[in-house]
C-alpha cells in the first residue's frame, strides 16, 4: 500500500513538473508600457531611463552610476489598476528592506521574481550595500509568465520609491502600462461561449 502511495506521488510530482511550464507558456496578455516618471536625487546617483516600444514590445533599459555606498535601502512598491480615467485602485503597496529582500530567498515572492528575472539583464545590484559603482539593465522586458494570469486587460500604474531609511528619496519612478488581452494566445476567442 505504502509503495504503491509512493508511486502515486512520484508519477503526480513528474506530470506537475512537465506540465506546469508547458501550461504556463500559454499567457493570454501581453504587458505594454506606455511611459516611466522618474526623478533621481543627483547627489546620490546618476541615472538613465530608456523606454522603447517596438512591434508590440516593451523594452527598459537604464543606466545609473551611485555616486556613494548606500548601506541600508529600501523599497516601497505601489502597483494599481486603473478603475476610471486617471483613477488608481491600490492592489499591493508595501515597504521593504532591499538587502533583506536579497538575503533571505524567501521573502516576498512575487517582488524576488521580478528581481531576479532583472539580473539576467544586465549587470545590476547583486549584492547589498551597494557599492559605488555603475550598474545597468539592457533591453529589459517584463516576463509575463511571472505574474498570475487571472490579470483583467487593464491600465496600471507601478510606483517605486528607493529610499535612505533615515531620510532621503534616492529615486523615484512611476511606470504607466496596459495589461493588453488582444496579442495574447490568440486572445483566446476561439474558446469563448459567447
Amino acid at each position: 500500500m505504502r509503495d504503491a502511495f509512493a508511486r502515486s506521488c512520484c508519477a503526480l510530482s513528474l506530470v506537475l513538473v512537465v506540465l506546469i511550464p508547458v501550461t504556463g507558456a500559454w499567457r493570454s496578455f501581453k504587458v505594454i508600457l506606455a511611459s516611466i516618471d522618474f526623478e533621481a536625487n543627483e547627489k546620490v546617483v546618476d541615472l538613465r531611463v530608456d523606454l522603447q516600444n517596438e512591434l508590440g514590445e516593451s523594452k527598459v533599459s537604464i543606466d545609473m552610476k551611485t555616486l556613494e555606498d548606500l548601506d541600508d535601502v529600501q523599497l516601497a512598491v505601489d502597483i494599481g489598476l486603473e478603475t476610471d480615467k486617471g483613477n488608481y485602485s491600490t492592489l499591493i503597496n508595501r515597504t521593504l528592506n532591499f538587502c533583506k529582500l536579497m538575503k533571505q530567498r524567501t521573502s516576498d515572492p512575487l517582488l524576488r521574481g521580478i528581481y531576479e528575472d532583472l539580473l539576467k539583464h544586465g549587470n545590476f545590484i547583486k549584492e547589498c550595500p551597494i557599492r559605488r559603482g555603475t550598474y545597468s539593465l539592457t533591453n529589459y522586458k517584463v516576463d509575463e509568465e511571472m505574474l498570475p494570469s487571472f490579470l483583467p486587460e487593464a491600465k496600471f500604474r507601478f510606483g517605486l520609491q528607493i529610499s535612505k531609511p533615515k531620510g532621503g528619496v534616492i529615486v523615484r519612478s512611476i511606470v504607466f502600462g496596459r495589461i493588453d488581452k488582444s496579442k495574447g494566445f490568440d486572445n483566446l476567442k476561439r474558446f469563448s461561449l459567447g
